[in-house]
């Protein structure tokens, strides 16, 4: 009987991604789904799961979703390790690091804390435009899934683990995140700068910076 892969993507990227691991083992099946409702539906179809592998996505997979997979599930994180979370890049760019990446990693129930099973790095350039970046973790990250796309299609054994580990003190939650763009009120310039650069990262989803002046709250705008 053919194993059955499930792929969590959005479809842009789910039909070159089923492709590739369609072409490194010619008798998987490969279902593709793009939210939580659809996931939960093609499990409920089939009574097997070989993988799971969700690729870029804001979708949290439940404990009871990666129980029914026979074995380890994996993600593709578009940030290194020392960003889990979401939003990595508006972090990154605030602490201005002078590198970058992606993670692959085994999923469990906290989210982006799985063994590691690969990464990639790449240097970044003084002041890096966000649109920049988030293209550039994108290419990196689809590289990192065709390196390891063998491995994943062969659906009988698990990915080697490497020795890489996450650092979760630069968890990037929603609080973190709802800190960052919340400017005191004596705020300096320089550290003002620093943070709108940083978020405009995430500004397609309305997360403009904002300071709160004798009980009334404002939103920055360009």
């Amino acid at each position: 009987m053919p194993a059955t892969l499930i792929l969590l993507a959005q479809p842009g990227d789910a039909r070159h991604l089923a492709a590739i691991l369609a072409g490194a083992n010619h008798d998987l099946t490969v279902v593709t789904v793009a939210d939580r409702p659809q996931l939960e539906a093609a499990m409920a179809d089939r009574g097997q799961i070989d993988r799971l592998v969700a690729f870029r996505t804001n979708c949290v997979v439940p404990a009871e979703l990666l129980r029914r997979v026979s074995g380890p599930s994996y993600n593709f994180h578009p940030a290194p390790p020392a960003y889990p979370g979401r939003y990595p890049f508006a972090f990154a760019l605030y602490d201005g690091v002078a590198q970058y990446g992606v993670t692959a990693h085994e999923m469990v129930e906290r989210v982006d804390a799985g063994p590691i099973v690969g990464a990639l790095n790449f240097a970044l350039p003084a002041d890096p435009d966000p649109v920049w970046l988030i293209d550039q973790a994108h290419t990196a990250l689809v590289h990192l899934f065709v390196i390891l796309a063998p491995q994943l299609a062969a659906t009988d054994r698990p990915l080697p683990r490497t020795e890489l580990a996450w650092d979760h003190s630069h968890r990037c939650t929603a609080k973190a995140l709802d800190d960052l763009r919340t400017l005191p009120s004596d705020i300096g310039a320089e550290e003002m700068e620093r943070r709108i650069r940083a978020l405009r990262s995430v500004e397609q989803e309305g997360l403009r910076p904002r300071i709160a002046l004798h009980g009334r709250r404002f939103v920055l705008e360009d």
